[in-house]
């Protein structure tokens, strides 16, 4: 999603935000086109619209939501050395 104006002020605005809603599981303010990428845990399609449109474009700030399901997820539990 995109924060408009992109600033101190909005984006740190917007991660408090997010970060006290029920639904989110972890924020990334991340780099490129999109500001963040919020992972939110709902229960159905119906449940995502619903907190897009209730929760998220409610925000002044929110200029741009694009949603992404994931179909499958693994973790390492932890991380191989990069170099021998």
């Amino acid at each position: 999603m995109r924060v408009r104006p992109h600033s101190r002020v909005h984006v740190d605005a917007f991660w408090e935000y997010a970060l006290g809603l029920s639904e989110v599981i972890e924020v990334f303010h991340v780099t490129g086109a999109d500001d963040f990428l919020v992972h939110v845990g709902v229960p159905d399609m119906d449940g995502l619209r619903d907190f897009v449109l209730d929760r998220l474009t409610v925000r002044p700030e929110v200029a741009h939501v694009e949603s992404h399901l994931i179909y499958a997820q693994e973790r390492r539990s932890a991380l191989e050395p990069l170099y021998d």
